[in-house]
């Protein structure tokens, strides 16, 4: 059975292969998405959706992770993120931020995601065309990571 703590350590590998993997499916899927990132150096690309991903997971721990084993996790996180990028930390302050503030204004939680993902993308404010792109990008983001902490899940698989 895997723990939180090496699931904490596995996060950081498996949201940048996720980045490579969703690029192409999901600009064909969402044309919109495919203008924007014509525009966008790809290593922006990989930037944004990794600290997304690592923001979502953390989101979602603190109902699946244990709390005695939440610091644990966070701190494991935490380092994979400084060893990743020297901005890593900064970007996903700005995500959490930024999705505390949606959520106080109402916003729903995949839309916030999404909405900071694209606006990232576009380093400006993006267009109601490009802003249509947050709901299914932030419901991606929770469908992949859903079940990340989920220990049960893990060992249901196994059996």
């Amino acid at each position: 059975m895997t723990t939180s703590l090496e699931q904490a350590q596995l996060l950081m590998p498996a949201v940048q292969k996720l980045a490579d993997a969703a690029f192409d499916p999901l600009t064909a899927q969402y044309p919109s998405l495919a203008l924007l990132m014509a525009q966008v150096p790809r290593s922006r690309w990989q930037f944004f959706f990794i600290t997304t991903g690592i923001g979502v997971s953390l989101l979602l721990a603190p109902v699946l992770v244990a709390p005695a084993d939440q610091d644990q996790v966070c701190d494991t996180v935490d380092a994979a993120l400084a060893a990743w990028h020297p901005q890593g930390h900064d970007a996903l302050g700005d995500f959490l931020k930024f999705i505390k503030d949606r959520m106080d204004q109402d916003v729903e939680l995949p839309a916030a995601i999404g909405s900071w993902l694209v606006w990232n993308l576009k380093q400006a404010q993006p267009s109601e065309e490009e802003l249509t792109l947050a709901w299914p990008l932030g419901l991606f983001f929770l469908h992949s990571f859903k079940d990340w902490w989920d220990l049960k899940a893990d060992e249901a698989q196994t059996h």
